[in-house]
């Protein structure tokens, strides 16, 4: 599979958007601190340069959400997301990833965002894309099982997400908090556009 931003347009996002719907395609921009650069960094040296996002809804209309151990107890949580390894499809990297870090099996429901992100680290300039889907938990038991990587796993109501937490987010300093943010708004505007 292929794993560009070029070649997984071409390649898989006609699949996915035929199976799922076609997404909203967004761009934003954040000056990120050295730190998140030097993370950025080692992904795209990795020939990593984008991310699977889901938001897993619940029967209970709450949403899984994961915080790793860098921003440990500070509040902030976020929804849970991963690359595709090579040879991966996106599809088969979200079913991984979710449960590497939620601890559920998942089903994909709606393809709602495409987002670009241009990531400023000084005079440098790097670019990410994350696709963001709306799930559903179908098996397993919430707890991290990657927990070299995640820290915790909650349920949360979209108010929080939208209040408290945002706020937390915006006021971190992080650009990577800020585009999260940016993400989960646009997620939940996308959700209300389509009412599901």
């Amino acid at each position: 599979m292929a794993r560009d931003l070029d070649e997984i347009r071409s390649s898989e996002i006609e699949m996915l958007t035929e199976k799922y719907g076609a997404p909203r395609t967004l761009s934003f921009s954040a000056e990120f601190q050295e730190f998140e650069c030097e993370m950025i960094r080692r992904s795209l040296a990795k020939d990593r340069n984008n991310d699977v996002t889901c938001f897993i809804r619940r029967e209970d209309g709450n949403f899984v959400v994961i915080q790793k151990h860098q921003y440990a107890r500070s509040g902030i949580y976020r929804a849970p997301s991963g690359g595709a390894r090579r040879g991966e499809s996106i599809e088969e990297a979200a079913h991984r990833e979710m449960r590497e870090e939620t601890g559920l099996e998942i089903e994909l429901l709606r393809f709602l965002l495409d987002l670009s992100l241009e990531v400023k680290c000084g005079e440098e300039t790097l670019q990410w894309r994350s696709l963001v889907f709306l799930a559903r938990p179908t098996g397993g038991e919430m707890r991290p099982i990657d927990t070299r990587e995640i820290f915790d796993v909650q349920a949360m109501t979209r108010e929080a997400l939208l209040g408290p937490v945002d706020r937390l987010m915006r006021e971190s300093g992080w650009g990577g908090f800020a585009y999260r943010s940016f993400l989960t708004r646009e997620f939940f505007k996308r959700l209300d556009e389509l009412n599901i």
